[in-house]
């Protein structure tokens, strides 16, 4: 679901690639949305995209590398 929110609001595929800027570590977009549903936080960070798509695709990918960083450092 969350998939296919990203691709038909903000243009963001699951191949996309999300390089952070501080590691310059790489994750596709489908690796970050896999750990979150392993967590079980899916509807969470649906919520907060939707809470912030006011900033736009690019504010949107800044999120998720986030995401991809925090999940990263637990596994």
């Amino acid at each position: 679901m969350i998939e296919h929110y990203l691709e038909e609001r903000f243009g963001i595929v699951q191949e996309d690639i999300l390089i952070s800027p501080s590691t310059n570590r790489k994750a596709t977009v489908k690796e970050v949305l896999h750990s979150v549903e392993q967590s079980g936080h899916a509807e969470k960070v649906l919520a907060k995209i939707q809470s912030i798509q006011s900033l736009g695709r690019k504010g949107v990918i800044v999120y998720l590398t986030g995401l991809s960083e925090r999940h990263k450092a637990k596994g």
